[in-house]
């Protein structure tokens, strides 16, 4: 198989880094990660709306 037949959209796409941030134990991961602080001292994690409104006719987000 070739690599594009392996190909995992890149967690630097802002897409995809919301699906991943989705999932609470990836979050969790990934905060512990870049705080350096072990998993287990983080409780909870809320993910909050960041969506935002569309202001002007060339955003691109709907209201």
């Amino acid at each position: 198989m070739s690599n594009q037949e392996y190909f995992i959209m890149s967690p630097k796409v802002d897409f995809a880094f919301k699906e991943i941030m989705n999932n609470e134990k990836v979050r969790k991961g990934f905060i512990s990660a870049v705080l350096n602080i072990p998993v287990n001292d983080i409780k909870k994690t809320v993910l909050k709306n960041a969506n935002l409104p569309k202001n002007h006719e060339d955003d691109k987000a709907e209201p």
